[in-house]
């Protein structure tokens, strides 16, 4: 048996993967965690934290958005009955007033004296409102209030899914590269018919991504 042979029999044998490092990297950017188990379908526990992540992530943003979709119907529809005012298809600004002043009379008033010329608003049926209570107008202002804080956190949460969806790609791709950069060795009997004749050691050397076998025959 020869010495090259002989080194073989020393060396186990070692699971290796052939995943492609751009192909790990692309589907941890779709999905997070896909990446890993493509690398590794019995060892990808850091790609299940990503897809947990994920998941957590997602069902955080639509949550945070049917809860300010539920507070904004609330408020619009306290300014129609309490103050006479459709604000469904309003802007900000408009909102914002309602919210500030108890009329579009009290309103109107405010921006004459403080000069604001632009910003009057002529006094028409779309426009007025009256509320019937200072506690209505505060009540509506604390609920929009709520609604635009809800809603600034949600570009956060689309931020986390792609800086999650980076960091899970990275994992991958470093996982599958540094995977094809380890040999794949085996020792297996070689036969002849029935009857054991020798040992054939094979090793699959990685360099980029060229292959080089090595095939010795004992």
């Amino acid at each position: 048996m020869g010495l090259f042979s002989c080194l073989f029999l020393l060396i186990p044998v070692l699971a290796h993967s052939q995943a492609d490092p751009k192909g790990a990297l692309i589907r941890s950017a779709i999905l997070p965690g896909w990446g890993h188990y493509y690398v590794d379908k019995s060892d990808w526990k850091r790609g299940k934290y990503h897809l947990g992540a994920d998941l957590i992530l997602i069902m955080g943003y639509f949550g945070l958005d049917a809860r300010a979709s539920n507070i904004e119907n609330q408020f619009i529809t306290l300014a129609n009955l309490r103050a006479d005012a459709s604000i469904a298809e309003r802007d900000r600004a408009y909102r914002l007033a309602i919210s500030q002043f108890n009329s579009l009379a009290e309103y109107n008033d405010f921006q004459r004296r403080s000069r604001n010329w632009n910003l009057i608003l002529d006094d028409t049926t779309e426009n007025r409102w009256h509320w019937n209570s200072i506690d209505d107008r505060i009540r509506y202002r604390d609920l929009r209030q709520d609604a635009d804080q809800i809603r600034t956190q949600l570009p956060a949460v689309i931020g986390l899914l792609v800086v999650n969806r980076v960091i899970s790609g990275i994992s991958a791709f470093t996982r599958a590269r540094d995977n094809r950069d380890v040999p794949k060795v085996s020792v297996l009997p070689a036969h002849s018919g029935s009857n054991i004749t020798g040992i054939v050691a094979n090793m699959n050397i990685v360099f980029l991504y060229d292959t080089m076998e090595v095939h010795n025959r004992v």
